[in-house]
């Protein structure tokens, strides 16, 4: 276990390249210091939608208040500082990332039961769906419950994949609301982890529910909660950049929790060296070597990928269009039937449905080769 150390240093120094290139923290970040000094003001006379329906945030002074995001973003603790952009420190980011991935993983390995949730899919959708995939190869159980509840005044609670959102059933919303969160843990049963933002997040905090959440510069009440001694991991990144930007994120998160896999490995420290990969080559590591060897070789032998692609193009195309055929109505439900984020989810069920099938037939065909095995090749994005 001697180099194991250096090997985490290694991911440290990648991961916070990775954070300062795709611009999730650092300088100038979408919320300017006036608009975050405000989001203060408002925390502190009990707004709703500054305080995520946290009960107790707005007893603590502006000053307090901005003491508790500042030691969390490293901005600016003076309040007559009110010029510039916003500022989280890409450090603090990577702390956040590698006690999530810590919490999520350590929790996900021994069967926890997760709720995944978010108020901004504008630009974390992606973000949280490939958390949930990551939280159910390590393990842990997604919960779905009240799919389709009343959200007040005129909106439903709804899922993509297994994210909860809100929805019009036209279209995802942006909410702070604690309301659908509050609905989801009135069924759910037992929770291990909530994973989320705004009022999702709030309301977990407020059932006493660990939770690893994300806040930008504007959203301070979490960071007033983890003072007042909330079970919160605050994971700081800038939630306005593109859907793109957040893919090293879920690297960063995938890359400590196979750390903390190899760190209880029996050959330890060497296994952790010789396995470890830059976070932009996207090798997992703990795949056999024989697996590497049959992967080269099918390679070599399929020859160019455009046939395959096309295929599966073919498929994918022509399911979702008899799917939305059988389960809609065409006069009726055009909006639905035309919006991405349900041709997402049709594609993300049908993925889900491969993965069960190697998975079952993998058992039946090499039963000695562990799921756990399986499950982290196919979570490794294929070179194109």
């Amino acid at each position: 276990m001697a180099q194991r150390p250096q090997t985490i240093a290694r991911l440290r120094q990648e991961a916070l390249k990775l954070i300062r290139e795709t611009r999730i923290a650092g300088k100038d970040t979408r919320h300017s210091r006036a608009t975050n000094l405000h989001a203060i003001k408002e925390l502190v006379n009990g707004h709703p939608h500054y305080t995520f329906g946290i009960k107790g945030v707005e007893r603590f002074s502006g000053e307090e208040v901005l003491e508790a995001i500042a030691d969390i973003t490293k901005c600016s603790k003076d309040p007559h500082n009110t010029e510039g952009g916003g500022y989280i420190s890409p450090e603090s980011t990577l702390k956040g990332l590698e006690l999530g991935a810590k919490v999520m993983y350590s929790a996900a390995r021994k069967g926890g039961r997760f709720v995944v949730a978010t108020g901004h899919p504008g630009s974390l959708l992606l973000f949280y769906i490939d958390l949930a995939r990551l939280i159910r190869r390590w393990g842990g159980e997604i919960i779905v419950v009240e799919r389709g509840a009343f959200v007040p005044p005129n909106f439903d609670l709804d899922y993509v994949e297994e994210v909860a959102v809100v929805s019009d059933r036209c279209s995802i919303w942006h909410s702070h609301d604690t309301v659908p969160m509050e609905i989801i843990l009135k069924a759910s049963g037992p929770v291990d982890v909530v994973v989320a933002d705004h009022g999702f997040a709030g309301a977990a905090v407020n059932a006493r529910i660990p939770v690893v959440g994300i806040v930008d510069t504007n959203d301070p009440a979490l960071a007033v909660a983890k003072r007042m001694g909330a079970d919160v991991v605050v994971v700081p990144m800038d939630d306005n950049r593109p859907l793109s930007s957040y893919v090293a994120a879920v690297d960063i998160v995938r890359g400590f929790a196979e750390m903390d896999s190899m760190a209880v490995a029996a050959d330890g420290g060497d296994r952790a060296t010789e396995g470890l990969r830059r976070l932009g080559d996207r090798r997992p590591t703990g795949i056999r070597p024989e697996v590497i060897r049959a992967e080269q070789l099918v390679r070599q032998r399929m020859g160019p990928q455009q046939p395959l692609d096309a295929m599966v193009e073919a498929f994918l195309e022509g399911f979702r269009d008899q799917f939305v055929q059988v389960h809609f109505d065409m006069d009726k439900e055009d909006g639905l039937i035309n919006d991405p984020h349900v041709t997402l989810s049709i594609y993300g069920q049908v993925r889900a449905a491969v993965e069960r099938f190697i998975d079952a037939e993998m058992h039946k065909i090499a039963p000695d080769l562990a799921r756990e095995e399986v499950e982290l090749y196919l979570g490794r994005p294929r070179n194109r």
